[in-house]
């Protein structure tokens, strides 16, 4: 005896049942919905937004993969020394030869260092390219992050964002080394050379102090403002391949209106005091150097504004790149 159709024995009927199954519905970003259309009315209004807004919701998975974070971070950090015959050594490198090319310029320029710099210019130099190196790599490797992962973008689903995450963390390593350089250099002309001193012991004596412990705080406001460059940047770059060849263009144009080649009271009063002043990384550095080189509270108003400036950066970048998180499988 055959079964009727529509009972629980018609097994064809109930695959095409199963088959045919509605998609889940997805939640709401707005609770408040007292109606069928206002809920519609809210669903649009938040497809046209380029933004995703379940903010804490992402932060919450992020946590969850913070492991997958660190082995990336490591993974990437082996691959860059990796068959190197310097290794790690080259992190110093671009500081050190950038310190000797401008402390050897400014050697041919009669003006009084005394009054331009906060230290000797060997040190400064050294000091503001350390942190100005790690935001150009940063930057550069988290913009191309998504692009050079392809394959684990198209085949493997995890968060996205922890690709341009660990691309910028790897770079911390660099800056250690860098700054590392900076400290060794700052207390062996202090305290080893006696010839130094009435070049450096008594115009900059280096010794630690309290201002050294807003680091960490500064640190990652400028990690912060950096993410926030990678999210939008790494999200561009998969449908703009151009987006590579604009962040070099840009970063080398964004030194010349930043204080690190020079220190900020050089142009003070001068007619670029405006464009470097609303620039974002003069209150970073200028922050640095405030704490640690000058030895006086690191928050001034631009560097207040800047750390305002990354925490928006940063919120703004992460929620356009979730938003845009589900398109990059098929575009790249």
């Amino acid at each position: 005896m055959s079964a009727v159709p529509g009972t629980p024995n018609d097994a064809s009927h109930s695959f095409r049942e199963e088959k045919h199954l509605p998609a889940p519905r997805e939640e709401a970003v707005f609770e408040l919905v007292v109606d069928e259309k206002g809920e519609r009315g809210w669903r649009w209004f938040v497809g046209l937004l380029p933004f995703d807004l379940h903010l804490l919701r992402n932060l919450g998975r992020l946590g969850q993969n913070r492991f997958l974070l660190y082995a990336l971070t490591v993974r990437g950090i082996r691959a860059r020394y990796k068959q190197s015959l310097l290794g790690v050594g080259w992190a110093l490198m671009t500081p050190a030869a950038m310190t000797a090319v401008f402390v050897y310029l400014y050697s041919l320029v009669q003006f009084d260092q005394r009054k331009q710099f906060p230290c000797p210019p060997a040190l400064y130099l050294l000091f503001t390219l350390s942190f100005w190196s790690f935001f150009t790599k940063a930057v550069t490797n988290g913009s191309t992050s998504l692009v050079s992962n392809m394959d684990l973008v198209t085949k493997v689903y995890f968060p996205r964002e922890v690709l341009p995450i660990s691309s910028a963390l790897m770079n911390l390593v660099d800056w250690v080394l860098a700054f590392g350089m900076y400290v060794v250099v700052a207390a062996g002309f202090t305290f080893l050379v006696p010839s130094a001193k009435t070049h450096f012991a008594a115009a900059y004596p280096f010794l630690p102090h309290a201002g050294w412990l807003w680091l960490p705080v500064l640190l990652a406001v400028h990690l912060l403002f950096i993410l926030g460059l990678v999210f939008v940047a790494s999200a561009m770059q998969v449908y703009f391949r151009d987006v590579g060849h604009l962040v070099n263009l840009g970063l080398f144009l964004w030194l010349v209106i930043t204080p690190v080649l020079y220190p900020l009271r050089a142009f003070a009063g001068g007619r670029y005091t405006m464009l470097i002043n609303i620039n974002p990384m003069t209150g970073i550095i200028d922050g640095y150097r405030l704490a640690l080189i000058s030895r006086m509270n690191p928050w001034d108003k631009h560097v207040i504004a800047s750390a305002l400036v990354a925490i928006v950066l940063f919120l703004v970048g992460y929620c356009f790149f979730k938003h845009e998180e589900r398109h990059f499988a098929d575009a790249v």
